[in-house]
């Protein structure tokens, strides 16, 4: 997900719940390291919860969705579908209640607290 790292930044901080984009300008904020398959082909711009690809996380993880992705004009949509919150803060010293590492996981990966699992094994 570290390439797509500008990707994320920006969504993170627009205030916007909507916003178009060509594809160069996705291109341009991941320092033009979108791969050929962004631009051929629908499946690159899926929101996946399981399987392959990691560039869907870049928006996932802070809460975004694509819609309306034009492969003929090069467009894409994202569409913020979780509201922004703030993060959980840990004292120095101390650890995090199992509550609150999965409010953390579920806002980092854009998913409900329910689909998040913590196993523990000692």
């Amino acid at each position: 997900m570290e390439k797509y790292q500008g990707l994320t930044q920006f969504l993170d901080e627009i205030d916007q719940d909507r916003v178009s984009m060509s594809f160069e300008s996705v291109n341009d904020l991941v320092g033009g390291s979108l791969p050929e398959s962004a631009f051929k082909h629908r499946p690159w711009w899926a929101n996946r919860t399981e399987g392959k690809g990691s560039q869907n996380l870049a928006w996932q993880s802070v809460g975004w969705e694509t819609r309306d992705v034009n492969m003929e004009l090069d467009e894409v949509t994202f569409v913020r579908v979780k509201k922004k919150s703030e993060p959980v803060v840990v004292q120095t010293g101390t650890g995090l209640t199992i509550a609150e590492a999965k409010a953390g996981l579920a806002t980092m990966f854009g998913l409900s607290e329910d689909q998040i699992e913590i196993n523990i094994r000692a």
